[in-house]
């Protein structure tokens, strides 16, 4: 109805007051908040998973590399972070969210006037998915071992335009978890509450992350 129209148009310009140049707008005049980039960088600033959306931002790989230069000389240069720590900073037209997660840097990007609330949303969906779907063990090699669910991740939460398509995580697992993920055990839930499959696979997880760490 024309009156739900104006009210939903009304609340979403609160929420985006300045819409930038790759925020896409629908007939109703509601702006799609965008995001440019999704990466994972290693502690030595190397790529890990990367989806770029913004081909004019981004043409080519050597453009990706030189973004993912700057970002982890720019994380590096601000320094003092721990693993529950989310920020925020602006570069260029670039406006970056980022969070230390074991040995990995997480980022979701978009452009300087996208709403950094949203963009937070988009991280967090992110690395909760994935801390649910790998049994809490996400760091380098084990996320590269399942490197699969990484990008079936990335492509729930946003698409190869940048459309943010889901934040709640509630809603993304069960689209990308296997039968294996559902069996696997929580390390947040005491080993008496598991079932002895569930403890063992918990156990052996844990093991193995204290040998290779």
């Amino acid at each position: 109805p024309p009156q739900f129209q104006t009210q939903l148009i009304l609340t979403t310009s609160r929420i985006f007051p300045h819409s930038p140049p790759s925020t896409m707008q629908s007939l109703t005049g509601v702006t799609q908040p965008m995001v440019t980039a999704v990466v994972i960088l290693n502690l030595d600033g190397r790529r890990v998973s990367a989806r770029y959306c913004e081909k004019k931002l981004f043409p080519d790989f050597d453009a990706e590399m030189n973004f993912e230069a700057l970002l982890f000389k720019k994380i590096q240069l601000i320094g003092d972070f721990t693993e529950t720590f989310e920020d925020v900073f602006e570069y260029g037209p670039h406006a970056v969210l980022y969070k230390q997660c074991d040995d990995l840097f997480f980022f979701v990007c978009g452009r300087v006037s996208e709403n950094v609330l949203i963009l937070s949303e988009v991280l967090s969906t992110f690395e909760e998915t994935l801390m649910r779907l790998l049994n809490r063990q996400v760091y380098e090699e084990y996320l590269l071992e399942h490197l699969d669910k990484v990008l079936l991740t990335i492509d729930e939460i946003v698409d190869s335009e940048g459309i943010i398509l889901e934040v709640d995580p509630n809603e993304v697992v069960p689209r990308v978890a296997t039968d294996e993920d559902y069996f696997m055990g929580d390390p947040t839930v005491p080993l008496g509450e598991q079932t002895l499959g569930q403890a063992l696979q918990t156990a052996r997880d844990q093991i193995t992350r204290s040998i290779l760490s």
